[in-house]
Parts: C-alpha cells; structure tokens; sequence
C-alpha cells in the first residue's frame, strides 16, 4: 500500500456532477441534425445510432445511407445537442445533484473528464457557479475525430492530471467505461451510484463504490492509493 494520499480529484460530469438528460431531447436533437443534413424522415434506427454512445462506425454506416457526408451529419447532431443541452440546463433540468456543493470544500486540485462536448461542460458549470471548483475540463471538441477519444480511452484522464500536475489522482465515474479508463491510466476508482445506475451490475472492479460526491469528500483525505 503506498502512504501517499491522494494528490488530485478527477470526475466524470454527467451523472456525477450534474444529472442526466432524458433520453427523449437527445433523439430530438438527432432528428434534427438529419433535417438540417437534408433527410426529414429518418429510420428510427439511424437516429438512435447518433444519438448517445455513438461509434464512428455507426455514424458512417448512418450517413452513407442517406449519403451525407459523417463530417456533416456529426457537426450537425453536435451543434444541435449543444442547444438542446444549453435549453435544459437553462431550464433547470439538467442540473447539479445536491451533493455537488460539497466539491467547495475540495482541498486538492481538481479536474473533469467527460466524453460529453468541453463547450457544454464548460457552459453547465458556468451556469451553475461550479466552474471555480474545476481547475480543468477535458472532454471532446465537436468532430468525428473525437469519438476516438472517448472512454474508455484513458486520454482526457491523463491529460487532466497533468492539467492538474497531480500523479495519483482517484476518478469518480458513474459507468463502467469510467472505471475501465481509469484502470487503464492507473488511477484508483470510484463508482459513484446514482439513481440511474442504482442496480447496474459491473464487468470491472472499482476501488470503492460510494453513493454521493459527498462520501467522496468526506474520505477524500483519508484515502490512500492501491498498490
């Protein structure tokens, strides 16, 4: 066991800081990036296969049905999930849980890694008044290029801890893609359950499993790494 403590605090954002977008605004917003590529009337399929978790194979497979170009098709799916998102967030529907306060009481540095847009985490912190308890948000431009950057790829992790200049940071996730990248950047883990992942069952073994960001501070100083 190393003694020690833990230098850095890396979180995820959807799902950890602030809540989930309803599954609903998301496909709407699919749907309208087809119109705005010229399709009014996509197959079902093809609007769940851009709307979350999405490969660059199934985007590709997508828009050479319709033959628009992937490029397109995904600047479009992501200027419209911008605005979407931005409306919820306004809205106060996408929000931050209540235990999110407790991140001003966080004395190491602290990051997130999302695999969400960095222009919408940067825009939801701001609006909350919860981007002065980040020192660094890595997550993904808006370009097809950056579907190969997702979790569980460990990259936006470890670039977030040299943000940071911090070398055993713990990663709060609340998918098993965040422990996995996690795992892979040599962090400890923390699988953080939520109402919406209350009962999922994990392949991976996190460091630990909490139920609020406020059990994570709380012991936060108290941790040591794994060997």
């Amino acid at each position: 066991m190393n003694e020690t403590r833990y230098d850095g605090l890396l979180l995820d954002h959807d799902g950890v800081i602030v809540t989930l977008c309803s599954r609903q605004v998301l496909q709407s917003a699919a749907i309208d990036a087809f119109a705005d590529a010229g399709v009014s009337d996509p197959n079902p399929t093809d609007v769940d296969a851009i709307t979350i978790n999405v490969s660059e194979t199934e985007l590709r497979t997508a828009a050479e049905r319709y033959n628009i170009d992937p490029d397109a098709l995904w600047r479009y799916r992501e200027d419209r999930i911008e605005t979407r998102l931005r409306a919820e967030t306004k809205a106060g529907r996408k929000a931050p849980y209540e235990d999110a306060t407790c991140l001003e009481r966080v004395t190491v540095p602290t990051g997130v890694a999302s695999n969400n847009q960095t222009r919408i985490v940067e825009f939801v912190l701001t609006e909350y008044g919860l981007r002065d308890c980040v020192q660094t948000v890595q997550a993904r431009a808006p370009t097809r290029e950056s579907l190969r950057e997702k979790k569980p790829d460990p990259r936006y992790l470890e670039a977030a801890a040299r943000e940071l200049d911090c070398s055993n940071p713990v990663y709060v996730g609340d998918s098993e893609s965040d422990i996995i990248a996690g795992k892979r950047a040599g962090f400890d883990t923390v699988f953080l359950r939520r109402d919406h992942n209350a009962t999922r069952q994990l392949s991976v073994e996190p460091t630990l499993e909490l139920e609020s960001l406020t059990a994570v501070v709380e012991i936060l100083d108290e941790l040591e790494p794994a060997d």
